[in-house]
């Protein structure tokens, strides 16, 4: 099995449910991982970049999905970055996980983070 996982991926989003959050901005935090349909060591020491998944691709996609000014949950932003993957990707992954934690909270309270994750397995 070949898993590649993408790991803290930080960006500052402009979603939130209240106008505040959205015009302040809200940091996030994305984890992805990525399980390949196939995983071939014969391959791997060809040490071919066509032999794995490039993930270099997948990182400026969530960049550009992570900056729409249309989103307002976390929830849609993982559904959204798990959707695009999913249909870049599908002949090569059978599983997609991904995380997404917001920083900064409207909550009268301590709290470092809320975290959602969504996979399509």
């Amino acid at each position: 099995m070949l898993k590649i996982k993408l790991n803290e991926m930080q960006f500052h989003a402009h979603i939130g449910v209240y106008e505040e959050e959205r015009k302040i901005g809200q940091d996030v935090v994305i984890n992805i991982t990525l399980v390949a349909k196939q995983y071939d060591p014969q391959k791997m020491l060809e040490d071919k970049l066509e032999n794995t998944i490039n993930y270099g691709p997948i990182y400026r996609s969530v960049k550009e999905i992570v900056s729409r000014p249309d989103i307002k949950l976390i929830e849609t932003l993982a559904t959204l970055i798990l959707t695009d993957i999913t249909e870049s990707y599908r002949n090569q992954l059978d599983n997609v996980i991904v995380s997404v934690k917001k920083k900064n909270l409207p909550i009268d309270g301590i709290i470092d983070s809320a975290e959602v994750e969504v996979s399509n397995k």
